[in-house]
């Protein structure tokens, strides 16, 4: 990942950083009634952009759909068209969602731009009469969403992927037609150069005009920054949340692993984000585990990093200190039969560490 010219943040850092920046209140854009509030002018000079981390088709992809899962949404407008997307907006998609519908973050990341008061809609005089919302990301890039009806995030907010951050409307330049204009594009400024981006579900896939698309929906819910989970977890599997640096920032992906088996020392636990964790990386899984027998069951782990095993919200294991070397600890628990859950916290200071969990009913206990 290139910074060039940027101050280096660690990774998780960086959205904590840009989002102690102050608001500042700028005139509305060219011949607009609505308002304009920006990240502190420090943050967007020129000799600060960064190149974005270019997203290649077939890799594994970082942004979500902005759309809820579970519908079918039309392309109205793909990449290279011959009436609007060219120039500066090559790399952008417009969605075709009604009135009101809610518009999500496509990856985690802090606001950075917010455009809103504007409610005419029409021709090309009323191009920068737009409402939208302008996201950064820690790849260096930054997300827009345009011609909203309303706006849900002011700038200086750290939002989570799938949040909702908007509602889609026919606000400036859209011939009165209700879609979303989003775009994957550079950081520095509100509207800036778009780039190609590829979408969780379709990573190897442009999208053209006509296409219809669905966000997938997730492989689980994982536990949150506050380590709570959403909803109820599949059985026999773990449900895992992968942060940054800390768990202080929304969770960068979200995955289901069937087992607990890791070695991280030569690279990231994976995804868009975290496959280069030099700079350390937090993770939280939770799952329901069926014990199909009362008795004294022994937890063996072996990690390096820190790391808190609990079963049933009862902490087991509890190293919460990265001395760096591998530590190996065998401990027991007697349980009832039935279904038991167990959490496990873990944080890597250098993004090298590794982890191996696992469990079984003491012979001696038959």
């Amino acid at each position: 990942m290139s910074f060039r010219g940027r101050l280096r943040f660690p990774r998780a850092c960086l959205l904590a950083a840009l989002a102690l920046a102050a608001l500042v209140p700028t005139p509305a854009l060219a011949g607009g009634s609505g308002t304009t509030h920006e990240l502190a002018g420090a943050r967007l000079k020129a000799d600060q952009v960064p190149a974005p981390r270019a997203q290649e088709p077939g890799q594994v992809a970082g942004f979500r759909l902005p759309i809820a899962s579970g519908r079918d949404v039309r392309i109205e407008q793909g990449w290279n068209s011959t009436f609007s997307h060219n120039g500066k907006n090559a790399f952008a998609y417009d969605f075709g969602l009604d009135l009101g519908t809610d518009v999500l973050a496509a990856a985690a990341g802090v606001v950075a731009f917010v455009h809103d008061g504007e409610t005419a809609c029409g021709g090309p005089q009323l191009l920068d009469n737009a409402n939208y919302v302008t996201i950064y990301h820690d790849d260096g890039s930054a997300t827009l969403y345009a011609h909203l009806s309303t706006v849900a995030v002011k700038v200086g907010d750290i939002v989570a992927a799938g949040q909702v951050i908007a509602r889609s409307g026919n606000t400036g330049y859209s011939r009165c037609v209700p879609h979303l204009h989003f775009a994957r594009q550079y950081q520095g400024r509100g509207v800036t150069q778009s780039i190609p981006v590829y979408f969780i579900g379709y990573p190897g896939e442009q999208f053209h005009t006509g296409d219809v698309v669905n966000a997938p929906v997730a492989a689980c819910a994982g536990p949150d920054a506050d380590g709570v989970v959403a909803g109820a977890l599949e059985l026999g599997s773990f449900c895992g949340a992968y942060f940054g640096a800390t768990f202080d920032n929304p969770a960068w992906f979200v995955r289901r692993d069937a087992m607990l088996s890791f070695d991280w020392r030569a690279k990231g636990p994976g995804g868009y984000w975290l496959d280069d964790a030099k700079h350390g990386f937090a993770a939280r899984w939770s799952g329901d585990f069926v014990f199909a027998s009362a008795g004294t069951y022994t937890i063996g782990a072996v990690w390096s990093g820190a790391v808190v095993i609990s079963i049933d919200g009862e902490p087991l294991i509890d190293r919460w200190l990265d001395n760096g070397a591998p530590v190996e600890v065998t401990a027991f628990k007697a349980l009832g039969a039935g279904i038991h859950r167990i959490d496990v916290e873990y944080l890597s200071a250098n993004g090298h560490g590794m982890l191996k969990l696992g469990w079984g009913r003491l012979l001696a206990d038959d």
